[in-house]
């Protein structure tokens, strides 16, 4: 702009003025005008009468299809104009980022001459310069064609550059405005994913369960969306079924293969009562269903109430913590499984068998547990989340309760990570036996 300033100061005065003012009234468009179509319409019609030819042209790059477009015209009635961004003198100019002066179009190795054989016009003379935002970014290119008299002149290429300036910053708004609906958009849909992801989620808190068993649970996710679940469900012969899994990775893709998991596994632990299988299966369908990469950690158990009794798969989880009164349990008797699920195709499992007395809870949670990060950069660790056990205030002969339990647990990580920006979706389950 500067550039096309100091050649205006080189023109008669009476011309310096009219051109001046074209500019002026090429930038109050940029804010009076409703939309791009009309700001570009108005610099074209600017263009072409103060370079006194006979059209003017915004073409616009596609970054979808890689080519470029004719938004808009003057001179002549609009024309459609679509072509690879390579083409044409246009396609040079976007392609190396440098404005073009041509004397005879068709003595241009450049000159592509599709249009003028389609429509019966015959170029002559042509100006382009590129459009570019701030970093530098090309958006397109502005084209000049036929001046009425003689040739174009490298001042006027400069001139032609300031109104290239103009047009460029009305796409840049234009698609930043597009990007503001997109994300409003985005948002839309993802807060209609989270109602969705909650539905196949137990409420946070208390899960109704039949007596003498007892479940809590809460699911925060690091974004809108995450990839981490958990549930507990009574089986047809008593005993109940619960899991927590964490599927590798965050938001959107994360939370897909969350609602495929917890979808299946619904419906395989109703009908596979051997946790092997079930989760030598589950890890079949993970694999078909996900990309490569992809994969969760997986802890399901079925707790039978009438034997006292624990059967697991640990499916590279966190092991989770014994909760029996007061005293908090080493929980390497809880590793008893094999890899995350999808992780390795034909992967096999071995089940775990431990006892579960009345009175006893088990806290099973998510990696975004022990590996929150509070202000300083420390880690949590599955350190914070024993002494947060250990210090659970006495309850007499009872046992503690699940609930208390889980506040306790969660209140503890959220003054630790206070502050902090979420590093990973938070999953918490506590179960026992009354």
């Amino acid at each position: 702009m500067n550039t096309a300033t100091r050649f205006l100061e080189t023109l008669p005065t009476d011309v310096r003025l009219i051109r001046m003012e074209a500019l002026v009234h090429a930038g109050i468009a940029l804010n009076r005008a409703a939309n791009l179509d009309e700001i570009l319409l108005e610099i074209l019609n600017h263009i072409s009468t103060q370079l006194e030819c006979d059209r003017a042209t915004a073409f616009l790059l596609d970054e979808r299809t890689g080519q470029l477009h004719a938004r808009q015209m003057a001179g002549s009635e609009f024309i459609e104009i679509v072509m690879d961004a390579t083409r044409g003198v246009v396609g040079q100019v976007v392609t190396t980022g440098e404005s073009m002066i041509i004397d005879d179009a068709h003595a241009s190795p450049y000159f592509d001459d599709s249009v003028d054989r389609r429509t019966g016009y015959h170029t002559h003379t042509i100006l382009c310069v590129p459009l570019l935002n701030a970093d530098g970014k090309i958006l397109g290119a502005v084209q000049a064609i036929n001046r009425h008299q003689g040739f174009f002149s490298n001042e006027e290429l400069v001139y032609l550059e300031a109104f290239g300036v103009l047009a460029a910053l009305a796409v840049e708004r234009e698609q930043l405005m597009q990007d503001a609906v997109r994300s409003h958009l985005l948002s839309t849909e993802l807060q209609l994913a989270r109602g969705i992801q909650s539905r196949l989620l137990p409420n946070a808190g208390n899960i109704p369960l039949p007596a003498p068993f007892v479940a809590w649970g809460i699911s925060q996710a690091c974004y809108d969306v995450g990839g981490d679940m958990y549930d507990a469900v009574m089986l047809a012969d008593g005993e109940c079924a619960f899991w927590v899994a964490d599927v590798s990775g965050k938001g959107i893709g994360a939370a897909l293969l969350m609602t495929t998991l917890q979808t299946e596994l619904r419906a395989l632990v109703h009908t596979e009562p051997d946790l092997t299988k079930l989760a030598a299966e589950l890890n079949r369908r993970v694999q078909i269903a996900a990309p490569i990469g992809t994969y969760a950690t997986l802890f399901v158990g079925r707790l039978s109430a009438t034997n006292e009794q624990l059967r697991y798969v640990n499916g590279g989880h966190q092991p989770p913590l014994w909760v029996a009164g007061s005293d908090t349990h080493a929980p390497a008797s809880l590793q008893t499984g094999g890899f995350p699920v999808g992780l390795l195709p034909g992967a096999s499992y071995e089940e775990g068998r431990v006892g579960f007395t009345r009175g006893t809870r088990l806290a099973v949670f998510s990696d975004g547990m022990t590996d929150a990060q509070n202000c300083a950069g420390e880690t949590y660790e599955e350190a914070g989340i024993i002494a947060s056990l250990n210090h659970l205030p006495p309850r007499d002969d009872r046992a503690p309760n699940v609930e208390h339990i889980g506040a306790q647990l969660l209140s503890d990580l959220d003054r630790f990570r206070i502050g902090a920006p979420p590093q990973d979706d938070t999953t918490l389950f506590v179960i026992g036996l009354d």
